[in-house]
């Protein structure tokens, strides 16, 4: 009788110590597919953000009667308003922190050609070239404004001189057709899109530090960014 009981004993300790083996299992099973879960669903919500970044600067640049200044923070709070839940925000009224866990960078870009160089250089004339006009043939900014954390974060296609950059996100003519430092590597933009001389494309970026959604620090989710070309 002896002998069974010890044998009892030995069988549900074995059992216990299995449980908890498989506990221990099923725990980081379920936190790495909540994480998983959580990544996918903020994915969603950068995608619908760019997305809609570039319907609102379609607006603001092909249709100035809109007066859609997205320079302004009342309008940017359109989109930080939609990324609610991103840690994007300063304050209730939904104000684009400086030291948040995400940026948005808007970005026009232009294949210099003939007609840039006509509005942009006081002096000179067709034909163009380099020389008369120094980013003839160059991607250029027509348009920039950036939106949140740009200290962590900055545009793949980088950032134009601030002194070229008026209030609305606008850049001169001047500045387009003759500033070299305004000037998109070609391998940055043919790596993404090929214009044509003369065409533009609007471009927006998200960015978003995901990371506090991650139940243990093993599961760490990555920095989601997304980007929407028209």
């Amino acid at each position: 009788m002896s002998t069974t009981r010890s044998r009892s004993r030995s069988e549900s300790g074995q059992a216990m110590l299995e449980f908890a083996m498989v506990c221990i299992s099923l725990t980081f099973l379920f936190a790495g597919a909540f994480t998983i879960g959580a990544m996918l669903n903020k994915a969603l919500q950068v995608s619908n953000i760019t997305r809609s970044a570039a319907v609102l600067m379609v607006r603001s640049v092909t249709d100035p009667s809109s007066n859609l200044n997205l320079a302004d923070t009342v309008n940017q709070r359109i989109l930080i308003r939609e990324a609610n839940g991103l840690g994007m925000a300063s304050d209730s009224s939904f104000d684009p922190s400086t030291t948040g866990n995400g940026a948005i960078f808007l970005s026009q870009i232009v294949l210099v050609g003939p007609v840039q160089c006509a509005s942009g250089v006081t002096s000179g004339s067709a034909p163009w070239s380099a020389g008369n006009c120094p980013n003839y043939g160059s991607y250029a900014f027509e348009y920039y404004v950036a939106i949140g954390n740009t200290t962590r974060w900055a545009s793949v296609f980088g950032v134009p001189p601030a002194a070229d950059v008026n209030s609305d996100g606008t850049i001169s003519a001047t500045h387009i057709a003759t500033d070299t430092k305004n000037v998109v590597t070609t391998a940055t933009m043919t790596s993404v899109i090929t214009l044509a001389s003369g065409q533009y494309s609007l471009i927006a970026e998200t960015y978003a530090d995901i990371s506090g959604i991650s139940v243990f620090s093993v599961f760490k989710p990555p920095i989601i960014y997304f980007r929407t070309l028209t």
